[in-house]
This record gives C-alpha cells, sequence and structure tokens, in this order.
C-alpha cells in the first residue's frame, strides 16, 4: 500500500533541451557517451495511426535532460550502442513497450535495465503509474492530461515538450528511491532478475489476425449468417484502416460492426443515418460496405463453422488438491510480504506445477518460466506443498 503522503506535492519546473536536428544530436551524444546511466522513455502515436512510430524519445541523465524529436532527426544510429552497453544503466517505467518500440523502428537491443515498475510492483505498491510514484515517493507533482496526446503532430506546443521531458527528468532520483528499498525488503536480487528478462524480452509484433473476429465481444451470439457478415466486415475495416493510417476502432467500432451484422442496413443511403458510423466513413465507403454485407448474407456460411475442439481433460484430484493448497499458500505469503498475490506467483506457473510437480529444487529451478528468485525464496514451501499434500488427503 502506498505511504501517505505528508504534503501536497509540488510542480517542479523542469529544463530539458529539445533535439531536432542533426547538429542539436551530436551535442547531446557528446552529453551522454560518458554517462553511467540515464533515464529513458518514448511517446508514440499508437491511438492515432494504424502503423505506429515512436515519435519522441526522452533521455535524462543526472544533469541533462534531452526531448530528441526522431521524426525531425532520422539517423539515429549512434543510440544503439549506448542502449546495448552494459556499463551503462538504463532506467525506464515500464519498459515492456518501450523496449519493443525501439527496437522494432531502429534496432535497438538493450542490457542492464532498471525498471521503476517493476521495483514498485515488487515493493507491493497498490498504485504503480509513474505520476502516482513520483508523488508519493519524490512529492513531485506530474499531471497526466497530454498522456493521450497525437504526439505525431507538429509543432509540439511547449505543455506537450514539459510533459514528456518530465517523464524521464525526475526518474532517476526515483529509481535511487525504489532500489533503497528494495534492499531494505532483501528484495534487489529479485528486481534484478526481473530486469535481466525485460531487457531480453519485449512484445512481438503482431500480424492481422485473420481470425480476430470470433474474439469481438457479441460474436458468440450471432447466427452462423451474421458471422460471416461480421467477417467480412472486420476484413474490410482493416483494409480501411490501413489505407486510412487509422486504428481500427477509429474507423468503426466493434459494438457497430456487430449492429451491422445483426440489423444490416437496407440501403447504403442508410449508413449516413447509422449511429457510429461517421460522414466521412460513410460518404467514402457506404456503397462498398452495404454491398459486403449485401454478398455476406447471400453466401454458404458452412465453412465458418469451427472444429469440435479437444475434449478437455480435467485435471486428476491430486492435482486439484495441490492447486488449492498452493493457492492457499500464495494467499498467506502474499499477505505476509504486502504484495499481490501474481506478484509472488503467477497462477498459470502454479496450475502447471500442479499437474506435472518437479521431483526437487533442480527441477524446480528448469521449470519452463520459473525465476530464480522464487526458487530461493519459496522453493522449500513448493515442493512441500506438492508432494507432502496428497499424502496428507488419503
Amino acid at each position: 500500500m502506498d505511504p501517505p503522503g505528508t504534503s501536497r506535492a509540488e510542480t517542479v519546473p523542469t529544463r530539458y533541451t529539445l533535439v531536432a536536428d542533426a547538429t542539436a544530436f551530436d551535442i547531446m551524444m557528446e552529453t551522454l557517451l560518458p554517462a553511467a546511466r540515464m533515464a529513458i522513455d518514448i511517446e508514440a502515436d499508437s491511438l492515432y495511426h494504424y502503423f505506429d512510430k515512436v515519435c519522441l524519445i526522452q533521455i535524462s541523465t543526472e544533469s541533462h535532460t534531452f526531448v530528441l524529436d526522431p521524426l525531425a532527426v532520422k539517423d539515429l544510429g549512434t543510440l544503439g550502442p549506448l542502449m546495448a552497453d552494459p556499463s551503462v544503466e538504463k532506467v525506464f517505467h515500464a519498459a515492456g513497450y518501450d523496449i519493443f518500440c525501439l527496437r522494432r523502428d531502429y534496432g535497438f537491443t538493450f542490457s542492464r535495465l532498471f525498471d521503476t515498475h517493476v521495483a514498485a510492483q515488487l515493493l507491493g505498491y497498490e498504485h504503480l503509474g509513474l505520476s502516482a510514484l513520483m508523488e508519493s515517493q519524490l512529492n513531485i507533482a506530474h499531471s497526466k492530461r497530454r498522456q493521450r496526446d497525437d504526439w505525431s503532430r507538429r509543432p509540439l506546443d511547449p505543455e506537450q515538450l514539459d510533459y514528456a521531458a518530465m517523464d524521464t527528468h525526475h526518474l532517476l532520483r526515483l529509481r535511487d528511491v525504489l532500489e533503497e528499498q528494495l534492499t531494505g525488503k532483501g528484495r534487489l536480487p529479485w528486481a534484478m532478475e526481473e530486469f535481466e528478462v525485460s531487457a531480453q524480452g519485449g512484445a512481438s509484433e503482431q500480424e492481422f489476425d485473420v481470425e480476430g473476429y470470433r474474439r469481438i465481444k457479441g460474436s458468440r451470439d450471432l447466427s452462423l449468417q451474421e458471422l460471416a457478415v461480421l467477417r467480412q466486415l472486420y476484413l474490410l475495416r482493416d483494409r480501411y484502416a490501413r489505407d486510412m493510417d487509422l486504428p481500427p476502432f477509429k474507423v468503426i467500432n466493434n459494438p457497430v460492426l456487430i449492429g451491422l451484422a445483426r440489423n444490416p442496413p437496407g440501403s447504403a443511403r442508410e449508413m449516413f443515418r447509422r449511429p457510429g458510423i461517421s460522414f466521412r466513413i460513410a460518404r467514402k465507403y457506404a456503397t462498398e460496405i452495404f454491398r459486403t454485407i449485401d454478398k455476406a448474407r447471400r453466401e454458404d456460411p458452412s465453412h465458418l463453422t469451427t472444429a469440435p475442439r479437444k475434449e478437455w481433460k480435467a485435471p486428476s484430484r491430486e492435482a486439484r488438491t495441490r492447486l488449492e493448497y498452493l493457492k492457499r499458500w500464495r494467499q498467506a505469503k502474499a499477505a505476509e510480504l504486502q504484495l499481490q498475490i501474481g506478484v509472488v506467483f503467477p497462477g498459470s506457473l502454479l496450475e502447471e506445477l500442479s499437474a506435472c510437480p518437479p521431483a526437487d529444487i533442480t527441477a524446480l529451478e528448469r521449470f519452463d518460466g520459473m525465476r530464480r528468485w522464487r526458487v530461493r525464496e519459496f522453493g522449500a514451501d513448493i515442493l512441500k506443498a506438492l508432494h507432502d499434500v496428497p499424502a496428507r488427503q488419503e
């Protein structure tokens, strides 16, 4: 739980340098190259574009904060070796998406991270956002008002640039505060292992899923013919989104797709009066949308029938007993450590351990997805639960 604030958080002005040309970039690199650590954040435009991209990169050292505009400075190659250099610590808050984007757009690789979001999780804080942590730990106010801006638009106004700079300007201080707390609780080795995993991981590029219409809320309630309409509209929407470079939900959102499948329009002109269909979309695409719906309603939808799922095999009585004991153990341990239960142990991993219990510590260490720190802290408890509990139930 977050400690109560002792005073009202202060708004601290941020001094930063905007880097928007090659000369300024070279000057920034001269400052960064000797640095032993740096705080990094990005702003991207995934809420506004189909093909999202990095729009700003904020970097802070002990003495300088830079707001780099990669839409103006095209060659960022000399930043890559810094990101990969194990002698330079890179501090992020919730590193996963940032690392994914920087790897995707620039081919950067990473080593030696510190993630303040992960650190706060391992300390048991309830509110994990950067603004909340800056306020509770540093007594600094950081407004989230510009969080959902379109960062691809130029020019950026001074308030936007100040907001972006704040994301890293105090991050090294926050890192130091959290590291001290982790050390005090003996959890710094836990965090360091998680940081290692983050540096090597990161989400992979997601390709368009042609079967994604089946996961739209309400699709399971449609008839097979209506599902055929939904499928064609889903594919059509993705083409429009690509052509317009917009996120699909900004072209036509999912509830509107479901509504079109259930209650199709009687003519293309009806699209202009359809709730949720913008005039822009209706003007450009009403005729094609209507024809697509009409064609899908007249086609045989039998090919959409899914194959029966493999029969689910219930876990054995012993596995269920082991899992219930492990869940009770995890609940008690989470309360003792003042952590979220998922931070103590992921539920999916408990289920796998219950179904296929490892024989000893060595086998537990080799279990897919297992962290070394969990084996050190909880290994004996886990093995006892896995092997002793079923015997006591007999």
